[in-house]
């Protein structure tokens, strides 16, 4: 008895460096299985020929930006943001509405920018970028059935970046996306891009 109590806690001590080492190894593959799976991604956007059709017609969007503290944390403002959609989407000559004006219109087209940050590993910042164009819409089957925001198109990426460019990185994003949306509106309102 007193022998298989000594053997099992012989056995114990040469099983902790070996857990310790699993452990750190466990972790160690998990952080890089996660940052690999975060590594900038183009998630697939809704941009499709009926989707483009939803574009069909509008006289302009106006832009309404939107983020949260972890990217506001990393220097984003929604002001800033949309300072950025605002320029990039004068540039490419995408008609824009003020907010008046888009209340205005029956269908109330609405260009909707947001970023999403979260603390990462070791300096990282992961990331979500969505552009969606929100309209009014009215079901077919049931035409006193109106819905006051659905989504009639999307473009949205997701990725890590290094805390101290993450301000630079979703710049590129949303100018990336933006550039998406201006070809999509310019296709189905007749004009080349």
């Amino acid at each position: 008895m007193a022998r298989n109590l000594a053997g099992r806690e012989a056995e114990s001590r040469n099983e902790e460096p070996r857990k310790r080492v699993w452990g750190v190894l466990s972790v160690r593959l998990a952080t890089v299985g996660l940052v690999a799976a975060l590594a900038p991604v183009a998630a697939a956007a809704q941009d499709t020929t009926w989707n483009r059709y939803t574009l069909d017609g509008l006289v302009g969007v106006h832009i309404r930006a939107e983020t949260n503290l972890g990217c506001e944390g990393a220097g984003v403002s929604a002001e800033s943001i949309r300072a950025d959609a605002t320029a990039v989407l004068e540039a490419a000559e995408v008609p824009l509405l003020t907010e008046q004006e888009m209340l205005a219109d029956p269908g109330l087209p609405e260009l909707r920018v947001t970023f999403e940050c979260g603390g990462g590993v070791a300096g990282a910042v992961g990331y979500s970028v969505s552009v969606r164009v929100q309209q009014a819409t009215q079901m077919i089957r049931d035409t006193q059935i109106t819905l006051s925001e659905a989504v009639t198109w999307w473009a949205s990426g997701v990725g890590v970046a290094a805390a101290g460019s993450t301000a630079e990185t979703l710049k590129g994003v949303l100018e990336a996306k933006l550039g998406e949306f201006a070809e999509a509106f310019k296709e189905a309102n007749g004009e080349e891009g």
